[in-house]
Protein backbone atom coordinates (compact mmCIF):
# COMPACT_ATOMS: atom_id res chain seq x y z
CA UNK A 1 0.00 0.00 0.00
CA UNK A 2 2.59 2.26 1.10
CA UNK A 3 4.58 1.47 -2.46
CA UNK A 4 1.27 2.62 -4.32
CA UNK A 5 1.05 5.56 -2.28
CA UNK A 6 4.70 6.70 -3.36
CA UNK A 7 4.07 5.94 -6.96
CA UNK A 8 0.41 8.02 -7.26
CA UNK A 9 2.94 11.08 -4.95
CA UNK A 10 5.13 11.23 -7.59
CA UNK A 11 3.20 10.73 -10.11
CA UNK A 12 0.45 13.92 -9.20
CA UNK A 13 3.65 15.60 -8.47
CA UNK A 14 4.91 15.48 -11.78
CA UNK A 15 1.59 16.78 -13.01
CA UNK A 16 1.84 19.51 -10.56
CA UNK A 17 5.09 20.64 -11.83
CA UNK A 18 6.00 19.09 -14.89
CA UNK A 19 3.89 20.58 -16.42
CA UNK A 20 5.30 24.21 -16.16
CA UNK A 21 8.97 24.83 -16.07
CA UNK A 22 8.95 28.71 -16.50
CA UNK A 23 12.04 29.85 -14.85
CA UNK A 24 10.82 31.30 -11.37
CA UNK A 25 13.64 33.96 -9.83
CA UNK A 26 13.42 32.61 -6.36
CA UNK A 27 14.17 29.43 -4.37
CA UNK A 28 11.84 27.02 -5.90
CA UNK A 29 12.29 22.68 -6.72
CA UNK A 30 10.62 22.36 -9.59
CA UNK A 31 9.78 18.38 -9.52
CA UNK A 32 9.11 16.00 -6.73
CA UNK A 33 11.67 13.65 -6.68
CA UNK A 34 14.28 16.62 -6.23
CA UNK A 35 14.42 16.38 -2.43
CA UNK A 36 16.35 18.30 0.12
CA UNK A 37 18.16 21.53 -1.68
CA UNK A 38 21.10 23.22 0.12
CA UNK A 39 23.07 26.07 -0.39
CA UNK A 40 25.67 27.02 1.63
CA UNK A 41 29.30 28.72 2.47
CA UNK A 42 31.29 26.20 4.06
CA UNK A 43 32.80 27.68 7.01
CA UNK A 44 33.65 25.65 9.08
CA UNK A 45 34.42 21.58 8.63
CA UNK A 46 32.77 19.72 6.07
CA UNK A 47 31.24 16.94 7.70
CA UNK A 48 29.81 19.24 10.26
CA UNK A 49 25.49 19.12 9.74
CA UNK A 50 25.14 22.78 10.97
CA UNK A 51 27.48 23.74 8.11
CA UNK A 52 24.26 23.97 6.15
CA UNK A 53 22.62 26.60 8.72
CA UNK A 54 24.46 29.57 7.14
CA UNK A 55 22.18 31.05 4.69
CA UNK A 56 24.26 30.92 1.02
CA UNK A 57 25.87 34.94 1.60
CA UNK A 58 29.01 35.60 0.86
CA UNK A 59 31.63 38.49 0.88
CA UNK A 60 33.44 39.19 -2.63
CA UNK A 61 36.82 38.89 -0.53
CA UNK A 62 35.81 35.75 1.05
CA UNK A 63 38.22 32.79 0.36
CA UNK A 64 35.57 29.96 0.99
CA UNK A 65 33.36 28.86 -1.91
CA UNK A 66 29.51 28.01 -1.95
CA UNK A 67 28.42 24.27 -2.06
CA UNK A 68 25.31 23.16 -3.60
CA UNK A 69 23.61 19.73 -2.53
CA UNK A 70 20.67 17.58 -3.20
CA UNK A 71 19.30 14.58 -3.91
CA UNK A 72 17.21 12.51 -6.89
CA UNK A 73 14.88 9.93 -5.48
CA UNK A 74 14.88 8.63 -9.07
CA UNK A 75 17.70 6.78 -7.79
CA UNK A 76 19.23 6.89 -11.66
CA UNK A 77 22.24 8.61 -12.37
CA UNK A 78 21.62 11.99 -14.53
CA UNK A 79 24.00 14.48 -15.44
CA UNK A 80 22.98 17.91 -14.10
CA UNK A 81 24.52 21.35 -15.31
CA UNK A 82 24.78 24.78 -13.29
CA UNK A 83 23.91 28.13 -14.50
CA UNK A 84 24.45 31.29 -12.53
CA UNK A 85 22.34 34.62 -13.20
CA UNK A 86 22.77 37.94 -12.28
CA UNK A 87 20.02 39.97 -10.87
CA UNK A 88 18.57 42.81 -9.92
CA UNK A 89 18.10 44.16 -6.06
CA UNK A 90 14.74 43.23 -6.38
CA UNK A 91 15.31 40.04 -8.35
CA UNK A 92 15.01 40.05 -12.05
CA UNK A 93 17.46 39.23 -14.37
CA UNK A 94 19.91 42.38 -14.96
CA UNK A 95 21.12 43.22 -18.12
CA UNK A 96 24.93 42.11 -17.68
CA UNK A 97 26.57 39.72 -20.09
CA UNK A 98 28.34 36.53 -18.09
CA UNK A 99 31.51 37.52 -19.26
CA UNK A 100 31.28 40.68 -17.21
CA UNK A 101 30.23 38.46 -13.75
CA UNK A 102 31.25 35.07 -14.22
CA UNK A 103 35.54 34.05 -14.15
CA UNK A 104 34.46 31.06 -16.54
CA UNK A 105 32.40 29.38 -19.11
CA UNK A 106 28.81 29.77 -17.39
CA UNK A 107 27.99 26.04 -17.66
CA UNK A 108 29.10 23.49 -14.71
CA UNK A 109 28.66 20.23 -14.94
CA UNK A 110 27.59 18.25 -11.79
CA UNK A 111 30.50 14.99 -11.36
CA UNK A 112 30.21 14.58 -7.38
CA UNK A 113 27.45 12.19 -7.08
CA UNK A 114 27.03 9.19 -4.50
CA UNK A 115 24.43 6.78 -4.22
CA UNK A 116 22.46 6.29 -0.92
CA UNK A 117 23.69 3.48 1.50
CA UNK A 118 21.48 1.57 3.61
CA UNK A 119 18.09 3.25 2.92
CA UNK A 120 15.20 2.29 2.30
CA UNK A 121 14.54 4.87 -0.11
CA UNK A 122 16.89 5.00 -2.76
CA UNK A 123 18.38 8.55 -3.68
CA UNK A 124 21.39 10.03 -5.65
CA UNK A 125 23.05 13.01 -3.61
CA UNK A 126 24.70 15.51 -5.68
CA UNK A 127 27.09 17.98 -4.78
CA UNK A 128 29.40 20.85 -6.33
CA UNK A 129 31.35 23.98 -4.66
CA UNK A 130 30.35 26.89 -6.75
CA UNK A 131 32.95 29.22 -8.61
CA UNK A 132 33.04 32.60 -6.82
CA UNK A 133 31.73 35.61 -9.15
CA UNK A 134 33.77 38.68 -9.47
CA UNK A 135 31.20 41.33 -9.12
CA UNK A 136 28.62 42.04 -5.85
CA UNK A 137 25.03 41.90 -6.00
CA UNK A 138 22.35 38.82 -6.40
CA UNK A 139 22.33 35.92 -8.05
CA UNK A 140 20.21 33.09 -8.79
CA UNK A 141 21.62 29.44 -9.40
CA UNK A 142 19.70 27.23 -11.83
CA UNK A 143 20.12 23.32 -12.06
CA UNK A 144 18.47 21.53 -15.27
CA UNK A 145 18.69 17.93 -16.62
CA UNK A 146 20.51 17.12 -19.67
CA UNK A 147 21.28 18.79 -22.60
CA UNK A 148 18.00 21.08 -22.38
CA UNK A 149 18.19 24.16 -20.81
CA UNK A 150 14.14 24.76 -20.33
CA UNK A 151 14.65 21.15 -17.98
CA UNK A 152 14.93 23.11 -15.13
CA UNK A 153 14.99 20.98 -11.72
CA UNK A 154 15.74 23.55 -9.24
CA UNK A 155 16.37 27.57 -8.99
CA UNK A 156 18.30 28.55 -5.52
CA UNK A 157 19.21 32.38 -4.71
CA UNK A 158 22.13 33.59 -3.21
CA UNK A 159 24.16 37.09 -2.69
CA UNK A 160 27.34 38.24 -2.85
CA UNK A 161 28.34 41.95 -0.39
CA UNK A 162 31.25 44.12 -0.33
CA UNK A 163 32.08 45.93 2.47
CA UNK A 164 32.11 49.36 1.25
CA UNK A 165 29.03 50.95 3.18
CA UNK A 166 29.05 49.77 7.35
CA UNK A 167 26.04 49.53 9.39
CA UNK A 168 24.52 49.59 12.85
CA UNK A 169 21.67 47.77 14.02
CA UNK A 170 19.61 47.17 16.89
CA UNK A 171 16.21 45.12 17.86
CA UNK A 172 13.83 45.48 20.24
CA UNK A 173 9.96 45.87 20.88
CA UNK A 174 8.05 47.67 18.62
CA UNK A 175 7.65 51.19 20.20
CA UNK A 176 4.21 51.66 19.56
CA UNK A 177 1.95 50.63 22.54
CA UNK A 178 -0.53 48.53 19.96
CA UNK A 179 2.50 46.90 18.71
CA UNK A 180 4.68 46.47 22.13
CA UNK A 181 3.83 42.76 23.01
CA UNK A 182 3.45 41.67 19.09
CA UNK A 183 5.86 43.15 17.33
CA UNK A 184 10.08 44.24 16.94
CA UNK A 185 11.52 47.28 15.47
CA UNK A 186 14.34 47.48 13.67
CA UNK A 187 16.40 50.53 14.21
CA UNK A 188 19.38 50.73 12.43
CA UNK A 189 22.26 53.61 10.82
CA UNK A 190 24.67 53.55 7.66
CA UNK A 191 27.74 54.99 7.54
CA UNK A 192 28.76 55.65 4.30
CA UNK A 193 32.63 56.55 4.58
CA UNK A 194 34.14 57.82 1.89
CA UNK A 195 31.82 55.81 -0.71
CA UNK A 196 30.89 58.21 -3.23
CA UNK A 197 27.57 59.49 -3.65
CA UNK A 198 25.65 62.26 -5.13
CA UNK A 199 22.89 61.90 -2.99
CA UNK A 200 23.31 59.11 -0.15
CA UNK A 201 18.82 59.27 0.43
CA UNK A 202 17.84 58.53 -3.03
CA UNK A 203 20.72 56.00 -4.43
CA UNK A 204 20.89 53.19 -1.79
CA UNK A 205 18.31 50.89 -1.85
CA UNK A 206 17.80 48.94 1.42
CA UNK A 207 16.11 45.65 2.09
CA UNK A 208 15.78 44.13 5.26
CA UNK A 209 14.61 40.66 6.16
CA UNK A 210 13.67 38.61 8.78
CA UNK A 211 14.65 35.19 9.60
CA UNK A 212 15.93 34.55 6.16
CA UNK A 213 13.03 34.51 4.21
CA UNK A 214 12.12 36.23 1.66
CA UNK A 215 8.51 36.63 2.10
CA UNK A 216 9.38 38.41 5.06
CA UNK A 217 10.73 41.94 4.12
CA UNK A 218 10.71 45.54 4.58
CA UNK A 219 11.76 47.17 1.38
CA UNK A 220 11.78 50.59 0.05
CA UNK A 221 13.17 52.32 3.35
CA UNK A 222 14.45 56.15 3.16
CA UNK A 223 16.46 57.43 5.95
CA UNK A 224 14.78 59.46 8.54
CA UNK A 225 17.93 61.39 8.79
CA UNK A 226 21.28 62.79 7.08
CA UNK A 227 24.08 63.67 8.76
CA UNK A 228 26.32 64.71 6.07
CA UNK A 229 29.42 65.63 8.84
CA UNK A 230 29.94 62.28 10.19
CA UNK A 231 28.21 60.41 6.49
CA UNK A 232 25.44 58.91 8.48
CA UNK A 233 22.22 57.66 7.70
CA UNK A 234 19.91 56.52 10.55
CA UNK A 235 17.10 54.76 9.58
CA UNK A 236 14.50 55.03 12.90
CA UNK A 237 10.83 55.45 11.83
CA UNK A 238 7.73 55.97 13.33
CA UNK A 239 5.26 54.94 11.30
CA UNK A 240 6.16 51.29 11.43
CA UNK A 241 7.84 50.99 8.43
CA UNK A 242 10.50 49.16 9.93
CA UNK A 243 8.43 46.72 12.17
CA UNK A 244 7.79 43.26 11.85
CA UNK A 245 5.62 40.62 13.26
CA UNK A 246 7.81 38.88 16.00
CA UNK A 247 6.02 35.19 15.70
CA UNK A 248 6.90 32.81 18.35
CA UNK A 249 9.63 30.23 18.84
CA UNK A 250 10.18 27.71 15.99
CA UNK A 251 8.57 24.15 16.86
CA UNK A 252 11.11 21.11 16.14
CA UNK A 253 11.71 17.45 15.87
CA UNK A 254 14.92 15.04 15.47
CA UNK A 255 14.32 12.32 13.54
CA UNK A 256 17.79 11.60 13.05
CA UNK A 257 17.06 8.12 14.87
CA UNK A 258 14.82 5.19 13.31
CA UNK A 259 15.64 3.18 16.34
CA UNK A 260 14.80 5.56 18.88
CA UNK A 261 12.70 8.07 19.59
CA UNK A 262 13.81 11.61 19.46
CA UNK A 263 12.93 14.85 20.96
CA UNK A 264 9.02 15.17 19.61
CA UNK A 265 9.02 11.79 17.93
CA UNK A 266 5.79 10.22 19.29
CA UNK A 267 6.28 7.05 17.29
CA UNK A 268 8.11 4.86 14.48
CA UNK A 269 6.79 2.38 12.41
CA UNK A 270 9.94 0.55 10.51
CA UNK A 271 9.20 -1.96 7.86
CA UNK A 272 9.89 -1.35 4.10
CA UNK A 273 9.71 2.09 4.08
CA UNK A 274 10.10 3.38 7.77
CA UNK A 275 7.46 6.07 9.49
CA UNK A 276 7.34 8.52 11.71
CA UNK A 277 4.77 10.42 14.09
CA UNK A 278 5.53 14.07 15.03
CA UNK A 279 4.12 14.54 18.89
CA UNK A 280 1.02 16.52 17.44
CA UNK A 281 0.60 20.47 18.61
CA UNK A 282 -1.76 22.46 19.75
CA UNK A 283 -2.53 26.08 19.50
CA UNK A 284 0.33 28.35 20.88
CA UNK A 285 -1.16 32.30 20.12
CA UNK A 286 -2.92 32.04 23.57
CA UNK A 287 -0.46 30.53 25.96
CA UNK A 288 2.39 32.77 27.41
CA UNK A 289 6.15 32.88 25.36
CA UNK A 290 8.74 30.27 26.40
CA UNK A 291 12.09 31.28 25.22
CA UNK A 292 13.73 28.52 23.50
CA UNK A 293 16.88 27.82 21.02
CA UNK A 294 15.59 27.14 17.31
CA UNK A 295 17.15 27.34 13.85
CA UNK A 296 15.31 29.86 13.00
CA UNK A 297 12.62 27.92 10.29
CA UNK A 298 15.75 26.20 9.07
CA UNK A 299 17.06 22.56 9.37
CA UNK A 300 19.73 19.75 9.97
CA UNK A 301 20.62 16.92 7.88
CA UNK A 302 21.99 13.74 10.07
CA UNK A 303 21.79 10.47 11.12
CA UNK A 304 22.66 9.10 14.41
CA UNK A 305 22.95 5.53 13.17
CA UNK A 306 25.92 6.53 10.90
CA UNK A 307 28.58 9.29 10.00
CA UNK A 308 28.02 10.10 6.96
CA UNK A 309 24.47 11.13 6.41
CA UNK A 310 24.43 13.31 3.35
CA UNK A 311 24.12 8.92 1.87
CA UNK A 312 23.01 7.46 4.69
CA UNK A 313 20.31 9.50 6.12
CA UNK A 314 16.53 8.02 4.82
CA UNK A 315 14.00 9.53 3.46
CA UNK A 316 10.99 9.30 6.31
CA UNK A 317 7.28 9.76 6.31
CA UNK A 318 6.81 11.96 8.47
CA UNK A 319 3.30 12.96 10.01
CA UNK A 320 2.52 16.06 11.68
CA UNK A 321 -0.67 16.93 13.73
CA UNK A 322 -2.22 19.34 15.18
CA UNK A 323 -4.72 19.15 17.52
CA UNK A 324 -7.36 22.13 16.86
CA UNK A 325 -11.35 22.43 15.83
CA UNK A 326 -11.85 22.56 12.11
CA UNK A 327 -11.99 26.32 10.59
CA UNK A 328 -15.15 27.28 9.60
CA UNK A 329 -13.75 30.10 7.45
CA UNK A 330 -14.36 28.98 3.53
CA UNK A 331 -11.29 28.31 1.13
CA UNK A 332 -9.19 28.63 4.72
CA UNK A 333 -6.36 26.17 4.18
CA UNK A 334 -4.06 25.04 7.01
CA UNK A 335 -0.43 24.62 6.19
CA UNK A 336 2.96 23.06 8.10
CA UNK A 337 6.03 25.03 7.04
CA UNK A 338 9.48 25.97 7.39
CA UNK A 339 12.67 26.01 5.69
CA UNK A 340 12.17 22.45 4.29
CA UNK A 341 9.58 23.44 1.69
CA UNK A 342 10.73 26.88 1.08
CA UNK A 343 8.37 28.51 2.70
CA UNK A 344 5.53 27.69 0.36
CA UNK A 345 2.27 26.44 0.79
CA UNK A 346 1.51 23.96 -1.51
CA UNK A 347 -0.50 20.34 -1.80
CA UNK A 348 2.83 19.12 -0.57
CA UNK A 349 2.69 20.86 2.72
CA UNK A 350 -0.83 20.99 3.16
CA UNK A 351 -2.58 19.42 6.29
CA UNK A 352 -6.23 17.65 6.19
CA UNK A 353 -8.85 17.69 8.75
CA UNK A 354 -8.96 14.09 10.57
CA UNK A 355 -11.80 13.75 12.60
CA UNK A 356 -10.44 10.45 13.96
CA UNK A 357 -7.73 12.80 15.44
CA UNK A 358 -9.48 15.46 16.31
CA UNK A 359 -6.93 17.96 14.24
CA UNK A 360 -5.07 18.74 11.25
CA UNK A 361 -2.44 16.61 9.45
CA UNK A 362 0.28 15.79 7.18
CA UNK A 363 2.34 13.47 5.88
CA UNK A 364 5.60 14.58 4.19
CA UNK A 365 8.44 12.81 2.92
CA UNK A 366 11.53 14.11 4.53
CA UNK A 367 15.23 13.05 4.81
CA UNK A 368 16.28 12.16 8.52
CA UNK A 369 17.61 15.40 10.58
CA UNK A 370 16.44 18.16 12.94
CA UNK A 371 13.61 20.08 11.43
CA UNK A 372 11.97 23.67 12.64
CA UNK A 373 8.64 24.20 11.26
CA UNK A 374 5.33 26.26 12.16
CA UNK A 375 1.81 26.25 11.53
CA UNK A 376 0.20 28.56 8.75
CA UNK A 377 -3.40 29.02 7.44
CA UNK A 378 -3.77 30.45 4.38
CA UNK A 379 -6.97 32.58 3.45
CA UNK A 380 -9.47 32.59 0.06
CA UNK A 381 -7.50 35.85 -0.95
CA UNK A 382 -4.21 33.98 -0.79
CA UNK A 383 -3.05 36.18 2.28
CA UNK A 384 -1.33 34.39 5.22
CA UNK A 385 -2.25 34.32 8.62
CA UNK A 386 0.80 32.68 10.90
CA UNK A 387 -0.32 34.42 14.17
CA UNK A 388 -3.56 32.50 14.06
CA UNK A 389 -2.00 29.26 15.74
CA UNK A 390 1.64 30.42 16.53
CA UNK A 391 0.95 34.34 18.39
CA UNK A 392 3.15 37.13 18.11
CA UNK A 393 5.61 37.57 21.18
CA UNK A 394 7.67 40.45 21.38
CA UNK A 395 10.41 38.32 23.04
CA UNK A 396 11.23 35.92 20.40
CA UNK A 397 14.50 35.78 19.45
CA UNK A 398 14.65 36.77 15.74
CA UNK A 399 17.42 37.26 13.07
CA UNK A 400 17.73 40.55 10.76
CA UNK A 401 19.52 40.90 7.86
CA UNK A 402 20.08 44.53 6.50
CA UNK A 403 21.22 44.40 2.37
CA UNK A 404 22.63 48.06 1.44
CA UNK A 405 22.17 47.87 -2.52
CA UNK A 406 23.53 51.25 -4.41
CA UNK A 407 23.89 51.77 -8.74
CA UNK A 408 26.93 53.57 -9.39
CA UNK A 409 26.56 56.51 -12.40
CA UNK A 410 28.68 54.34 -14.50
CA UNK A 411 27.52 50.56 -14.03
CA UNK A 412 24.83 48.28 -15.24
CA UNK A 413 23.33 47.16 -12.53
CA UNK A 414 23.56 47.43 -8.75
CA UNK A 415 26.11 46.24 -6.28
CA UNK A 416 25.31 44.60 -3.19
CA UNK A 417 27.64 47.50 -0.67
CA UNK A 418 26.97 46.42 2.38
CA UNK A 419 25.43 43.55 4.86
CA UNK A 420 25.31 43.54 8.43
CA UNK A 421 23.28 40.88 10.54
CA UNK A 422 21.51 41.96 14.00
CA UNK A 423 19.75 39.64 16.42
CA UNK A 424 16.95 40.72 18.71
CA UNK A 425 18.93 41.77 22.05
CA UNK A 426 22.21 41.42 20.09
CA UNK A 427 24.17 43.90 18.38
CA UNK A 428 26.81 42.97 15.71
Amino acid sequence: MRNLFTLLFLFIHTLLFGQDKQLKFEDFTYESNIKTVLLYPLLGAANDAARTLNPPILSLQDTKNLWLEFDDLNANYEQFHVRILHCTYDWKQSVLSEIEYMPEYNDLIINDYRVSRNTKIPYYHYKIEIPKVLLSGNYLLVVWRGRRKDDIVLSKRFMVYESQVGAFGTVKQAQAPSKFRSHQQVDFEINYGGYRMMSPRDELKIVVRQNYRWEKTAKNLRAFSVNESTSKLEFRFFDDENTFPAGNEFLFFDSRSTYNKGQYIAQIRRGKEDEMWVSPQSNRSETAYIEANDFDGSFVIDNRESTDGEVEADYIYTTFGLKTHELEGANEKVYVNGGFNNWRLDKINEMIYDNNFGGYTASILLKQGVYNYIFIIQKPNSTTDEAYFEGNFGETQNTYEIFIYHRPVTARAEKLVGYHVVDFNKKR
